[in-house]
């Protein structure tokens, strides 16, 4: 399969994003480094890997489109089919009241390690509850 044009620019930022560290991760296992070790090797090596995969995260995440309103809708019945039946009792998923809150900085620990970025939330204040699209 032939890389898309979008793909390949990402690349290209994601290379020149990595090539300090990279760098710097070669010196590190450069053989006249004394008492290099193996696990030292190992250890640098997955740290790049690491690296590279967390950028990759925060690139797709960066890219995510806003919720589309088939998603609203969904993300509406999940949240009216979880919440306390005491609060708005009287109303359906579509008559809650909503708001979308852009950027939100939210912090996620991964097998990779912690990233921090921003997503949008769907939150329900009748519900005390905010969901993320794709949630």
């Amino acid at each position: 399969m032939c890389a898309t044009a979008n793909a390949l620019r990402q690349a290209d930022e994601l290379c020149a994003q990595l090539k300090p560290r990279l760098a710097e991760m070669i010196d590190r296992n450069d053989p006249s480094v004394a008492g290099l070790t193996f696990s030292d090797i190992e250890a640098n090596s997955a740290a790049t890997g690491d690296l590279l995969a967390k950028l990759m995260m925060l690139g797709a995440l960066a890219e995510q489109p806003p919720a589309t309103d088939d998603e609203v809708a969904a993300i509406r019945r999940k949240v009216r089919k979880n919440a306390d039946p005491g609060k708005a009792p009287h109303k359906t998923a579509p008559e809650l009241n909503m708001t979308r809150q852009k950027g939100k900085r939210r912090r996620i620990k991964t097998v990779r390690g912690e990233i921090t970025f921003e997503r949008d939330y769907l939150h329900f204040p009748e519900l005390g509850t905010r969901l993320s699209p794709g949630s």
